[in-house]
């Protein structure tokens, strides 16, 4: 029981916490869409405008200033998101770690079993040799 109740609260904060992101990446790009959208309209020439022309020009561009300057921040708050969804697929992803794993092992058993046998080849080389060697040196001194 223990157990699958640590794994309901674990299924519970992993959808609690992709809930959060998804909301956050929705908020991040209606920022980023609402501040396009308004530099795009503070870019278009008003003939009914009550400001002189030089002060009109200043009051946009000090707009288009903010909204690229909300535009970055947003834009970080994006990439620092994509590097948390990074960190949790890496931190929560341990069935494919172990899996991977599991496959670098099984590969180094395999070269280890390779290398043993051909050691053993060599070995045997050796002593067969060896043998000769002693039997020949043997009986020439005989």
């Amino acid at each position: 029981r223990l157990s699958y109740y640590n794994e309901y609260k674990s299924y519970l904060r992993m959808d609690s916490q992709l809930k959060s992101y998804k909301r956050r990446l929705n908020e991040a790009t209606n920022s980023l869409l609402d501040n396009y959208n308004a530099i795009i309209s503070s870019l278009k020439i008003d003939d009914e405008t009550r400001l002189t022309a030089t002060n009109q020009s200043f009051q946009d561009s000090y707009e288009v200033n903010v909204r690229c300057t909300n535009i970055i921040k947003t834009s970080e708050s994006l990439l620092h998101l994509i590097s948390n969804l990074k960190e949790a697929l890496i931190f929560q992803d341990f069935p494919s770690i172990n899996e991977g794993v599991a496959s670098q092992k099984s590969l180094l058993e395999r070269e280890r079993n390779v290398m043993n046998s051909e050691c053993n080849k060599v070995k045997e080389e050796m002593q067969v040799l060896l043998y000769e060697m002693e039997s020949a040196y043997y009986s020439d001194n005989v």
